[in-house]
């Protein structure tokens, strides 16, 4: 027992020496570095905003007659070519009414023909009323009773031929109610909304009552609302990129058309200047015209929309987290080719959310270090894998 002891002590004792040595000469561990390369690319400064879309020509096509819709010639959805039938609303009514001005145009047509008859004899009379009172072969009475009976005759005629002017102008008013039974589309486009039913009665009196809507869906209107605080940064011709919800990975890029010069209540026409200022955030519309060949752009589409209000193109970039800002200028470490980090000092340019522009400083391929392991933390992470006790 007491010799199995002695080996045991010795066994200790060697352990001890091996383990003491290796850590003596094991080497130092240098610090270890994180790193982004120094490449090109691009960074834009940009403005965020909310829009929806709708037809770039939206138009809603009434009914300027009265009368029960007689029947239905499209339905939703439906491509239409100006000039198509749409609908068609009972024409009794306007039938008639322009059936009665022909029969009044017919009859005062008639009456003209007899009064220009009687206008002839009348002008016979006069005339050799006023040859026998030349002569004094006849009394003046008779002389002007035949004036005035020309008179009349004459003025018989004009009235005549006044009511048929203005029965011309009753039938022509007639026709245009009778063809305004007949709608039809004012354009190309697809009927994207039928406001009434077959049997259902319209009156166009008070109001022009709408029969559909048709909408020219090859062009949309990506309509954004810009904040107040970023509305000066906005212009026309500026670049955009959008996403609908329903492909949040593909965006859609496009130009930016227009701004409006007032608020959105302004150019919706709800401007009230003693409550839409006072309370509320103050938004303006921008708006942005897409072609849409494929359809994919529909109606009320919500887009999540980004402006490029400035920008830089293939130039050299770091992350911005890399960038030290101290005494008024820009530094960061670069890993040298000896494994080790210097500071370096670089002048920077425009800069994102990510990212920074370097306009000297630097080269393409240069590493920057994003972050730093050092010798004791490696240390320490060895040790605790070897399941040593932690460092205190």
């Amino acid at each position: 027992m007491a010799k199995m002891m002695k080996w045991a002590a010795v066994a200790a004792v060697a352990a001890a020496a091996v383990w003491g040595g290796w850590s003596y000469l094991k080497p130092e561990p240098q610090a270890a570095y994180i790193t982004e390369a120094v490449r090109r690319g691009d960074i834009s400064r940009t403005v965020s905003a909310t829009g929806e879309i709708s037809p770039f020509n939206l138009v809603s096509v009434g009914a300027q007659a009265s009368g029960q819709i007689k029947k239905l010639y499209v339905k939703l959805g439906q491509q239409v070519k100006k000039g198509d039938l749409i609908a068609e609303i009972n024409s009794t009514s306007q039938t008639n009414t322009l059936n009665t001005e022909k029969s009044k145009l017919e009859t005062y047509q008639a009456k003209l023909v007899s009064a220009q008859i009687a206008l002839g004899s009348a002008e016979k009379k006069y005339k050799r009323q006023a040859a026998l009172w030349k002569d004094d072969a006849t009394a003046k009475e008779d002389l002007e009773s035949a004036q005035d009976a020309l008179a009349a005759a004459k003025a018989n005629v004009a009235e005549l031929k006044a009511l048929i002017r203005q029965s011309k102008i009753s039938i022509n008013t007639a026709e245009s109610e009778l063809g305004y039974t007949r709608i039809t589309a004012t354009m190309d486009g697809t009927v994207v909304a039928i406001l009434v039913e077959e049997g259902q009665t319209v009156n166009a009196a008070q109001s022009t009552p709408t029969i559909v809507q048709l909408a020219n869906l090859d062009m949309m209107l990506n309509k954004m609302q810009i904040a107040e605080g970023d509305i000066t940064k906005v212009k026309a011709g500026q670049d955009i990129s959008f996403t609908i919800l329903s492909e949040p990975d593909t965006p859609i890029k496009a130009k930016l058309d227009s701004v409006d010069p007032g608020l959105t209540t302004m150019s919706s026409g709800g401007y009230n200047s003693s409550t839409d200022t006072a309370s509320n955030a103050v938004y303006y519309y921008a708006r942005s015209f897409v072609p849409n060949p494929d359809g994919k752009l529909a109606t009320g589409m919500t887009t999540q929309n980004t402006v490029e209000i400035d920008g830089v193109k293939n130039v050299l970039i770091i992350p911005s987290l890399t960038v030290k800002n101290r005494g008024g200028k820009a530094f960061v470490r670069v890993l040298g080719a000896d494994g080790k980090a210097a500071e370096r000092e670089i002048w920077t340019g425009m800069r994102d959310s990510m990212n920074t522009e370097v306009k000297s400083g630097l080269k393409e391929g240069d590493k920057v270090v994003i972050s730093e392991i050092t010798a004791a933390e490696q240390q320490e992470s060895g040790e605790r894998a070897l399941g040593g006790p932690p460092r205190r």
